[in-house]
């Protein structure tokens, strides 16, 4: 994964990540201009999985969108933004997923109270170096199957949720049946 922009949302993630701050380079931090090709190429961009421009200007984030989404048409871009107007953009700049930085901080609080264990999961698979939260489409061959009758734990990991269009069906039982359009979404070490 690759982060556009070391900023307090973004510190903890464990990524690559590109930014004019740092003092020297290492292999997760590139010092650079991320609306720069070569930095992204530099990065590993045409490689990576998984893009967040999380700059803290807006403009920027959009134009890294657009400049990521041209060197790898296949990477699910995720975009950070402070006005909700710019949204849209974001979008049809090529965006996958696009937050509200005010949304990802209220989300938290919010969490952090209601839901304390939920909170502490997420906290460990955000911040870990050994965890890691993946999503994966449905393969075709597991349509029309049940879980249990599927290798899918011993392939990719204990599916936690699986994403059906707008739903979101939460810790699927052995019996859950696997539809076409499916996400799988678990954790892996």
């Amino acid at each position: 994964m690759i982060v556009c922009g070391y900023n307090n949302t973004t510190k903890n993630l464990n990524a690559k990540f590109i930014d004019h701050s740092f003092d020297e380079e290492s292999e997760n931090f590139i010092w650079g201009n991320p609306e720069d090709p070569e930095t992204l190429k530099k990065a590993g961009i045409d490689k990576e999985d998984i893009l967040i421009a999380a700059t803290d200007d807006d403009k920027r984030n959009i134009y890294i969108t657009l400049l990521a989404r041209n060197l790898n048409p296949f990477i699910n871009i995720g975009v950070i933004l402070k006005r909700k107007e710019n949204v849209e953009k974001a979008y049809k700049a090529g965006a996958n997923n696009v937050l509200l930085e005010s949304e990802i901080i209220g989300r938290e609080i919010l969490n952090s109270f209601l839901n304390p264990r939920a909170a502490e999961l997420i906290n460990m698979v955000m911040f870990s170096d050994t965890v890691n939260m993946y999503a994966i489409q449905l393969p075709r061959m597991y349509v029309g199957h049940r879980l249990r009758d599927t290798d899918i734990r011993e392939r990719v990991g204990n599916v936690v949720a699986i994403k059906r269009g707008e739903k979101i069906i939460k810790n699927p039982g052995p019996k859950t049946l696997l539809k076409k359009g499916d996400v799988l979404i678990f954790f892996k070490k």
